[in-house]
């Protein structure tokens, strides 16, 4: 039996692993894909965090996520994600990754809804693959078991403890495992929709096994959608890194109409929900499936957004030259299993980290360039919580005001290895027309009946679903407009909706309000 089981091997999942076995810990990361390739390693946006005392500070850093998340995050685990970022961005680059560098100091950038130049970037736009990459060298150094091509099927309940998973192997020889300890860092769920920036293999695996399990999970009614993904058939979506926005491009309609400066005080560089948003908007107003962002005065733009320059050339546009068509792609799950300031679940032995946790860092939209540094900050605090022996959630972050020593409820839902007819492209269509950008009672109530009619023909699509109907279910009980939410029947946002849906071994979910304390200041 092995210490730790990690499920994943993106960002979160290999910090976990790597921080595990320099603690002492045995361990064991299972992926369903090869080691290296994740969803992180598509990032092209870099990581946020106060490394410049100069004109940042992790208050200030603190306060801008507060900013974006629309009143919903935890402020106290805000507070976590700023204070310790700087430290554990400064672990990453001694661990070898390489961030660039102007004039022998780290590089910064300003991105959407950030207050100051506090990003920092690998090789322009590959900050993701450059920190997959520093951290699957680390885990193949030490001795960590990597078990690759390992599908995760369920986890394994006994005695209202996680003992394990319950897995299908390269073979397709249905397998169980065991450990002291199972971390979800699965990733997110882009899958669920026709359009996303998501690899294939972000189909909500850990988030759709916890709720069958019966773990709180929460806030999936807030799917991000980044505002400027290359309009192509190419899936998935190559992205056009907020970055190039802080370098000066400009988002232009069908007229030629530089829009943003009358949306919001920050322009271009508004937080990611209202750039989407206005872009949705004025492509129902003028009849179009995409706008376009205008880069042409960005100098030296094949040197410092390679992977950018890249994915235009290959479908033959010249940034130089070239207005980029850009349109919403769905990107990243702000809610997920729900978790303490340590990552620990309803569940005991269970934790979660990365984008398929709900740490309350991110409330109703994430900021900008947190997300990787999301993976570092609570990769290391569920280590450090195992290491001095914590078994037990604790009611702190998104579990306060919890009943932690409620009765688990799991639901009930077959196991489904093989078989029907895919249903995956009809759900991403009822997802993006339904459930997506914006959405109303009506819309929501069609994707319903169309989901609960839905039959799934593989594991993964089983979790799409289960994610699915749950993000539904969530979207239609919040009757406001919040975050990345956006209900055509329901514009404005109300103090009624002030706490989170979670899902809790039951079909439909429950509204846990914001408690005393959770918005308090940084």
């Amino acid at each position: 039996m092995t210490d730790l089981l990690v499920l994943g091997s993106g960002g979160a999942g290999l910090s976990t692993a790597v921080r595990a076995r320099d603690a002492g810990l045995s361990v064991t990361v299972l992926t369903k894909g090869e080691l290296g390739w994740s969803a992180t390693r598509y990032a092209q946006g870099g990581v946020a965090a106060a490394l410049v005392d100069e004109d940042d500070s992790p208050a200030l850093h603190g306060s801008d996520t507060l900013a974006a998340g629309g009143g919903l995050n935890d402020a106290d685990a805000v507070r976590v994600l700023a204070a310790e970022g700087p430290r554990r961005v400064r672990e990453l680059i001694e661990l070898g990754a390489h961030f660039d560098n102007v004039d022998g100091a780290l590089a910064m950038a300003r991105e959407g809804g950030h207050s100051v130049a506090r990003v920092v970037h690998a090789g322009g736009d590959a900050t993701g693959a450059e920190i997959e990459r520093a951290l699957t060298v680390a885990v193949r150094r030490s001795d960590a078991e990597v078990r690759e091509g390992w599908l995760v099927t369920d986890l394994v309940v006994e005695h209202d403890r996680v003992v394990g998973v319950a897995a299908v192997d390269p073979h397709g020889e249905a397998r169980e495992l065991r450990a002291r300890h199972v971390v979800i860092a699965t990733g997110g769920a882009g899958q669920c929709f026709a359009v996303t920036t998501n690899p294939p293999l972000s189909t909500g695996d850990g988030v759709a096994m916890a709720l069958r399990a019966g773990a709180a999970v929460a806030d999936l009614e807030f799917m991000q959608f980044h505002p400027t993904a290359l309009h192509h058939p190419s899936m998935p979506r190559p992205l056009l890194s907020e970055a190039l926005r802080g370098e000066g491009a400009v988002l232009r309609d069908d007229r030629g109409t530089a829009f943003m400066a009358a949306e919001h005080a920050l322009g271009d560089l508004a937080p990611r929900d209202v750039v989407a948003r206005a872009i949705t908007r004025r492509c129902n107003e003028e009849g179009v499936d995409h706008l376009w962002l205008d880069a042409s005065g960005i100098e030296n733009f094949r040197v410092r957004f390679p992977t950018i320059w890249r994915a235009c050339e290959s479908v033959g546009l010249d940034p130089t030259r070239d207005w980029l068509p850009v349109a919403p792609a769905a990107h990243y799950l702000c809610g997920g299993v729900c978790t303490d300031l340590d990552g620990a679940t309803t569940i005991r032995g269970l934790w979660a980290c990365g984008e398929a946790a709900c740490t309350g860092v991110h409330g109703a939209n994430r900021l900008a360039s947190n997300s990787l540094l999301e993976n570092l900050v609570f990769a290391a605090r569920v280590v450090e919580a195992i290491t001095r022996g914590k078994d037990a959630p604790e009611p702190t972050g998104v579990l306060r005001g919890f009943a932690l020593d409620a009765p688990l409820e799991s639901v009930a839902v077959a196991r489904v290895l093989a078989g029907s007819a895919p249903v995956r492209e009809t759900l991403q269509r009822v997802m993006t027309r339904d459930a997506g950008v914006v959405r109303s009672a009506e819309s929501l109530g069609r994707a319903a009946i169309a989901l609960d009619a839905m039959a799934p023909g593989t594991v993964e699509d089983a979790n799409l679903l289960a994610v699915s109907r749950a993000l539904v279910r969530a979207a239609t009980a919040r009757r406001e407009s919040r975050g990345t939410h956006t209900r055509t029947d329901h514009p404005e946002a109300s103090s009624d909706f002030l706490g989170r849906f979670v899902f809790a071994g039951g079909a439909e979910p429950s509204f846990v309000p914001l408690f005393a304390g959770a918005g308090r200041a940084v």
